[in-house]
């Protein structure tokens, strides 16, 4: 859906990654994230600017930590307990050559949502993103708190038992993935095929979105909420197994 909507839109040589996100970053590929994305969750993510203090000093994105490129990985035990936290990474532009491995090695340490920011800092100012000036954290500090419209692992849990009637489950991961086993009752749409196939969905249920990792589950839930539904979604790892047994790991 999402490559025949590019080339109907002029788009020449367009491929499609079937195996979908979480085989993309296995494979040490990073995610881009936008500036949208990254300010509507500042103060419930982590952001780092990996350009230094004294280039942070003259302007760096609202909250940021500042930690040089080449000390990331050696501050390891400054990053937040909770491996679901979001953290994004951004240099002077998008800088992908540079921030890749570094993003590869964040993952390993089983951070699951770990993005570099489209167009860094300079794409940042262009969308006019908040920033600060010359006060500089060195220091990370992430209180965990629930994104909003986010919904526990036991509320997920218990969804998925009871089924209720005015409830729908939304599995926005990819065909590939879904085939592989769902959750009991869900429907499979995935995520970058949602904003073209919301009239199949009714507006008088709330919408409950899952897929592997929380991220794209998220991206669901706000092309819902953008297009008025009521949702919320699942902020948590999920194994799907062939015989449909599932598991939240907090």
């Amino acid at each position: 859906m999402a490559a025949r909507l590019a080339e109907k839109n002029g788009y020449t040589n367009v491929k499609v990654f079937h195996a979908g996100i979480p085989a993309w970053t296995k494979a040490g590929n990073p995610i881009l994230t936008t500036s949208d994305f990254v300010s509507k969750r500042l103060g419930y993510i982590v952001v780092i600017d990996t350009r230094g203090v004294e280039a942070a000093k003259k302007g760096h994105v609202q909250g940021a930590v500042a930690i040089a490129k080449d000390k990331v990985i050696s501050q390891r035990e400054q990053f937040p307990l909770d491996r679901k936290a979001y953290i994004v990474l951004y240099s002077d532009g998008t800088d992908l050559d540079g921030l890749k491995d570094i993003a590869k090695q964040i993952g390993s340490w089983g951070y699951h949502n770990v993005a570099i920011l489209k167009g860094g800092y300079q794409g940042w100012v262009k969308d006019k993103g908040p920033i600060q000036r010359d006060m500089v954290s060195t220091k990370i500090f992430y209180l965990p708190r629930p994104h909003p419209g986010e919904i526990t692992g036991d509320e997920f849990m218990n969804i998925v038992r009871n089924q209720p009637k005015g409830v729908i489950i939304l599995d926005v991961r990819t065909r590939a993935e879904s085939a592989g086993g769902m959750v009991p009752g869900a429907k499979n749409i995935p995520v970058d095929e949602l904003s073209a196939r919301l009239s199949e969905l009714p507006k008088d249920k709330e919408i409950i979105t899952h897929c592997r990792t929380g991220l794209r589950a998220e991206m669901g839930y706000s092309i819902l909420r953008n297009g008025g539904y009521n949702s919320r979604f699942l902020n948590d790892k999920v194994e799907i197994l062939q015989n449909k047994v599932f598991c939240c790991y907090k």
